[in-house]
């Protein structure tokens, strides 16, 4: 299932499952507002149906600000108290400095890409 959020900002998102997880694919700015908290929907809506970890591809994100920050550590939050947690694969550029300079990166999830996320989390699985 594919939908799409486009406003002034342009925020696309597109969903897909990779081995049962659930990836979200995001294209262009989360600035907070209609767009992010129709994300932010989503989300609470996989929360709601049991999902644990969710990843969210960053590879085509221009930019993210405070308020996308709150709202997606607000979703990690649910999660980790779920036993789960929120995965962040294809940062670069700007978006990975910023997580860098505001100490997310120590908090955080990061892969380089969605491959890798599912491998560890199958890995963990498979720990457990």
């Amino acid at each position: 299932m594919d939908f799409y959020l486009r406003r002034k900002m342009h925020l696309k998102v597109g969903k897909k499952k990779v081995e049962g997880v659930p990836v979200f694919e995001l294209e262009g700015k989360i600035m907070g507002g209609r767009e992010s908290l129709q994300l932010s929907e989503h989300l609470q809506s996989l929360i709601q149906h049991g999902e644990k970890n969710i990843i969210l591809n960053f590879s085509d994100v221009q930019w993210i600000n405070s308020s996308g920050i709150g709202l997606l550590l607000s979703c990690m939050r649910e999660l980790r108290n779920k036993g789960g947690d929120l995965h962040f694969v294809g940062l670069h550029g700007r978006i990975s400095e910023y997580f860098k300079i505001t100490k997310l990166d120590s908090v955080l999830k990061i892969y380089r890409n969605t491959d890798e996320a599912v491998g560890k989390l199958r890995a963990a699985e498979a720990g457990s």
